[in-house]
């Protein structure tokens, strides 16, 4: 048995204080290891997300900008055959 599993059993006095902290220490690290990974994926994920909500506000920007273009179109062409 590593010092890992030993430290999830209930142990006695044959086991080490040091023992057991060894092992504690590796279940830690093991745990910040997975969160690690864990925010890394969140951070990945928003950077998606932050790029589409760019990507759109610009689009709409130049939507807007044609639909202005258009009206005004309209506009001259409808007093231009009244």
């Amino acid at each position: 048995m590593n010092m890992r599993q030993s430290s999830k059993q209930e142990w006695d006095s044959s086991s080490t204080v040091e023992h057991i902290n060894v092992g504690s220490l590796q279940r830690i690290a093991d745990g910040v290891e997975k969160m690690a990974g864990s925010y890394s994926s969140i951070i990945s994920e928003r950077d998606l997300y932050k790029r589409i909500s760019e990507e759109q506000s610009v689009r709409i920007k130049k939507l807007k900008g044609t639909i202005a273009a258009l009206r005004a179109w309209l506009t001259r062409n409808i007093k231009a055959h009244q």
